[in-house]
């Protein structure tokens, strides 16, 4: 099924994960979600009033059925104060027009 607009999950956490010396942060998809899910999409962050447009991500098989997103390193300063603070974010995935 082919959504035409954008799909919006509230409530979600920011994870930190390690896979031998690389560190990364992701957000979970609930499954849900999945029969959704636009891939590739453009993934914007919502947390409390700030807007964190993330550009073209592809949302990815996490195992267990369900799906994941992988976030920029670039902006672990602000993943690791979201997560300090245990505070969820909005994921906001916009499908990519053809």
């Amino acid at each position: 099924m082919a959504l035409t607009m954008p799909l919006v999950i509230p409530k979600r956490r920011v994870y930190r994960k390690t896979k031998g010396n690389y560190t990364y942060y992701t957000i979970y998809i609930p499954q849900d979600f999945n029969d959704l899910l636009p891939i590739p999409a453009f993934v914007t962050i919502i947390d409390k009033n700030e807007t964190l447009k993330l550009g073209v991500r592809k949302p990815f098989k996490a195992g267990g059925g369900k799906y994941a997103i992988i976030l920029p390193k670039e902006l672990s300063i602000v993943w690791e104060r979201i997560m300090k603070e245990n505070r969820e974010v909005t994921l906001v995935l916009e499908p990519l027009t053809q």
